[in-house]
């Protein structure tokens, strides 16, 4: 069994761009979170189509997350075609389904997915980003990632021109453990720390999204905030 908590809000933005989805059958659990790019309804139109395309296609049983992402990004180019005014679109994504212990994610962008286990949590997935290319590469410490001017570009994203770079990856895991989607709005003001220490206090997941929600209220909302956190049982 799986518990299920979601919030979206437009957190300082005049239009929410993010996008999240969670679904389930007898056989799997399924959850994603798109920000899109491009301003407006633009943005919100390439987000909200990745999302749904991925619901489809996985609620038809489908298990090749690479091929509906390639499929996914397809969409998204043939809509820029039909709204010139839409032709920068884009969105980040992060997805995953689970099938008893065992997850499966696709990831592409800034948007992220962590474990929560115990006194721990893991991050599976990397930002497509320039400052993280950079400091990969050792052109740029780790220290100065936060003042770094363009740490918000991205390299990759469903609906750009050129190669996708694409996260794929899979998890073993444990009864009990919580994983967290999140939009780059919320993990970029509340830390991995914050998240640990709130879920570590909490022991139902209700209480924990909201702990998240009232964490975020007490922040400095700079763009649009969405997360999904799933509980294993």
């Amino acid at each position: 069994m799986i518990k299920i908590f979601q919030f979206t809000d437009r957190g300082s933005r005049e239009n929410n761009e993010d996008s999240i989805k969670t679904f389930e059958n007898p056989d799997f659990t399924a959850a994603c979170v798109a920000d899109g790019v491009g301003g407006q309804k633009c943005g919100k139109l390439a987000s909200e189509t990745v999302v749904e395309f991925f619901a489809e296609r996985v609620e038809s049983f489908e298990t090749d997350l690479q091929n509906i992402i390639n499929k996914a990004h397809e969409r998204v180019k043939s809509l820029q075609n039909e709204n010139l005014e839409c032709k920068s679109m884009a969105t980040t994504f992060t997805g995953c389904m689970i099938n008893g212990l065992i997850l499966k994610g696709i990831h592409i962008g800034d948007s992220r997915l962590c474990i929560l286990r115990g006194n721990g949590i893991k991050q599976l997935t990397e930002s497509h980003t320039e400052v993280i290319r950079l400091v990969k590469n050792k052109k740029l410490r780790i220290e100065d990632v936060e003042t770094y001017p363009r740490k918000h570009i991205l390299e990759s994203a469903i609906g750009v021109n050129g190669e996708l770079l694409v996260q794929r990856f899979e998890f073993n895991l444990e009864v009990a453990d919580r994983i967290l989607l999140t939009s780059d709005g919320v993990h970029d003001i509340i830390t991995k720390v914050e998240f640990r220490d709130l879920s570590k206090k909490t022991s139902e997941i209700k209480k924990f999204g909201d702990s998240i929600i009232k964490l975020l209220s007490q922040k400095k909302i700079q763009d649009n905030i969405s997360f999904i956190i799933l509980e294993l049982q």
